[in-house]
């Protein structure tokens, strides 16, 4: 079932680009600021203790997920899950900002082409990379596809409709700890716990990167990230970077014409290593289905 959702979902995200408003509306943000208005709500969200706000939505759509599953009929298991996992994707298409960069450098409109990349190359927690070069951007665009895509249809994969609600709103909790009152040991746990959910299917992805593109410039490019063991989120991205711009062959040397002239091209490079991975893991995700080990 939980393959057929996912198909029909990336189908739908692609072919309905009116559904990029929906996913934009910030619910999980709003969800937040409600409880902040409380005096009670703002001491919670003050320490650690309040990465915790995301277990009630998460704990909502598991019990809705449940409850179709057990009194309700299959179609309508199938139109949550599709609902759910779309809502999830983003907040925008990947393809489509990545195009809309491309387009912009190529008609020299350097105020958009600059803001389009400076949005691709925000951090998990809000805050703006600090140097935007090509290398940057295609890290940027190789760590967002396992972001919005790869990550989201793994736990989808693994827990359903909350598994994709749970990872959207760890994701982007850093973000929102960073611009609330939140105590700084609320962003550290809220990044902590970011990484911890993204640990292994950041590991998932880079090995699918290396296998679809430049296998050994690839593998060669893990140890320079340092992010073996580390389970901070800000060591994946590294991992996701370093390997994904290995697999596509890319030379370490931050001067390359590929990473400069040639950028959009690159960027297209990128992006259809993206595709080809996702369709590894539904291959693979395929498999585990048909042998039983996953639904």
């Amino acid at each position: 079932m939980h393959l057929i959702v996912i198909v029909i979902a990336l189908f739908a995200e692609r072919a309905l680009g009116q559904l990029t408003r929906w996913r934009e509306i910030d619910g999980l943000a709003r969800y937040i600021a409600f409880i902040e208005r409380s005096r009670l709500g703002a001491r919670w969200l003050s320490g650690a203790a309040g990465v915790l706000v995301i277990v009630p939505p998460v704990a909502i759509v598991a019990l809705a997920q449940w409850a179709i599953a057990h009194y309700l009929w299959l179609g309508l298991e199938l139109v949550f899950g599709v609902i759910v996992l779309i809502l999830t994707f983003g907040p925008r298409d990947l393809w489509e900002d990545v195009y809309a960069l491309a387009h912009a450098r190529s008609t020299e409109e350097h105020d958009r082409a600059e803001a389009r990349a400076v949005a691709l190359c925000r951090r998990a927690t809000g805050r703006p990379a600090g140097d935007i070069d090509g290398a940057t951007i295609v890290g940027a665009v190789l760590v967002q596809g396992h972001e919005r895509v790869l990550a989201v249809l793994l736990w989808f994969f693994v827990a359903g409709p909350a598994g994709a609600v749970f990872y959207r709103s760890v994701r982007e909790l850093p973000a929102l700890a960073a611009r609330s009152t939140g105590s700084k040991r609320l962003r550290r746990a809220a990044e902590y716990i970011h990484g911890l959910a993204a640990w292994i299917p950041t590991r998932l992805t880079v090995l699918v990167y290396a296998l679809v593109g430049d296998t050994r410039r690839a593998l060669a490019g893990w140890p320079s990230a340092r992010a073996t063991t580390h389970l901070s989120a800000s060591a994946s991205w590294r991992l996701l970077a370093a390997v994904g711009r290995g697999a596509l062959g890319l030379p370490r040397d931050q001067a390359s014409p590929r990473l400069s002239r040639h950028l959009n091209d690159t960027l297209l490079e990128a992006l259809g290593l993206i595709s080809r991975t996702l369709l590894v893991v539904l291959a693979l995700l395929a498999l585990l289905t048909i042998f039983g080990v996953l639904r």
